[in-house]
């Protein structure tokens, strides 16, 4: 016991001179001096800019059982969340001159009443099980027992989303407007409730968050939103099913929830420019009626193609099958589309194998894989939204539009029905002819034995 005793002594000791020593170096530098102090006591050096991790908080806090006092007003234990990274809520170094900060209760909500998905609830929303004093110890300063001829219209406007449904929801609001006979319409919808911006990054930011997946290590982390065209887009406005409430989606596999957000934004011209809105419009509504839309409808309502059923589970693309998720870049330099026109085996490719691999021919698909810019990319032939079997009057490579396609300017134009009955069946033909060739039959057996 004595031992213990002085160990404990020990630490408060070693603690206390390096809290006095901070104090010392901060009151005597100048602000950029300080903001870079060392406090060094012995052996122990803390950098109070040092990145918040496990390795710089350990030498203090080996037993985390002896962290956490909160004055008897709320119930907390490190221990249950061993596996958050202390950065995740201690955001900046937490020991200052002047005090400890403590994290605010917003980085609670990074999990707790979080429905992640497929998962279920990540952590309890109940307030109580967290916060033990009374309730009306609890309200925030700004608030009132009933908001009855309060001001806050406008708080709710600016701050429904970020702050009021943190502890509220859309029961709290109808069931004063029902019976006073108000009518308000929130400026987003209630039932995206609070919107915990990019606290998904409490975990997906970690480089070794990572789960099996088929039978192999798939990461999670979630790199490049900060650079893409959606930086400025909060992560539940795409994971719609990633909530703060129970509730029914679309689809009970959110990679068809996530994939199909876009038309949230990208289907409301409001959205978007005055000269672009429409035209944003028009894309959601040609994808909807192509073979693509239609096969996705059917597959979420349980409707199987009888040409699908005997053959591979194909599963139909989204927007982000064929546009990516979170490294969507915007395409307002040259760089940028230009790379968008040589992504034909991310965007199609990886699907239509067949149809990629004998996309070969010389003057098409063949410099095309070699990234020439004139060539064309699947979409310029077949459309890029509006896609429809060829068998299809309204598809770009049907009878009936084949030669406009073809002959479009920058293309062949001016060709006529002739040509394109000659030179069609050369573009994906390649592979064909060589199958057909007991030479080529020979190179692809090499070629399948090789593999």
């Amino acid at each position: 016991m004595e031992a213990v005793r002085r160990d404990r002594f020990g630490r408060r000791f070693l603690i206390a001179a390096i809290a006095a020593t901070a104090m010392f170096l901060f009151a005597g530098v100048a602000s950029a001096a300080a903001a870079e102090a060392v406090v060094n006591a012995g052996m122990l050096s803390i950098r109070l800019t040092d990145r918040v991790s496990a390795e710089s908080c350990d030498p203090c806090h080996g037993n985390i059982a002896d962290t956490g006092n909160y004055g008897g007003t709320i119930n907390f234990e490190h221990g249950y969340h061993l596996l958050i990274e202390c950065s995740s809520c201690h955001t900046v170094f937490p020991h200052r001159p002047e005090g400890t900060i403590k994290p605010d209760m917003k980085l609670c909500w990074d999990c707790h009443g979080l429905q992640h998905g497929p998962m279920g609830e990540l952590a309890s929303g109940d307030c109580r099980i967290c916060h033990i004093a009374p309730q009306e110890q609890l309200r925030p300063e700004s608030h009132v027992a009933n908001w009855a001829g309060e001001p806050h219209v406008k708080p709710a406007e600016e701050r429904l989303q970020t702050q009021c449904m943190m502890c509220h929801d859309a029961r709290d609001c109808t069931s004063c407007h029902d019976t006073l006979g108000i009518e308000w319409k929130p400026p987003a919808p209630y039932t995206y409730r609070y919107d915990a911006n990019n606290g998904c990054q409490t975990c997906h930011a970690d480089p070794f968050l990572t789960k099996v997946s088929d039978g192999r290590p798939k990461s999670y982390q979630v790199t490049g939103v900060e650079d893409s065209a959606h930086r400025d887009i909060t992560c539940q406005q795409c994971h719609v099913d990633f909530r703060y409430e129970s509730g029914t989606s679309v689809s009970p596999l959110w990679r068809i929830n996530a994939g199909m957000a876009c038309r949230n934004c990208h289907a409301n011209p409001d959205m978007f420019e005055a000269d672009r809105g429409p035209q944003m419009a028009s894309i959601v509504a040609e994808y909807d009626a192509s073979i693509h839309g239609t096969a996705l409808r059917d597959r979420v309502a349980g409707r199987v193609d009888p040409g699908v059923a005997a053959g591979a589970d194909i599963q139909p693309p989204t927007c982000a099958d064929c546009h990516g998720s979170h490294r969507i870049r915007r395409l307002d330099n040259e760089q940028a589309r230009n790379d968008l026109h040589l992504a034909g085996y991310n965007m199609c490719g990886r699907c239509h194998e067949p149809e990629w691999e004998s996309y070969d021919d010389p003057y098409h698909g063949a410099v095309y894989k070699r990234g020439a810019l004139d060539a064309p990319a699947c979409w310029d032939c077949h459309g890029a939204h509006a896609v429809f079997p060829s068998s299809d009057p309204v598809s770009l490579m049907s009878d009936r539009n084949i030669v406009a396609t073809c002959g479009t300017d920058g293309c062949h134009y001016g060709s006529g029905e002739s040509f394109t009955t000659a030179g069609g069946d050369l573009i994906h033909g390649k592979a064909r002819e060589r199958e057909s060739n007991p030479i080529g039959q020979a190179f692809q057996r090499v070629r399948e034995w090789l593999q």
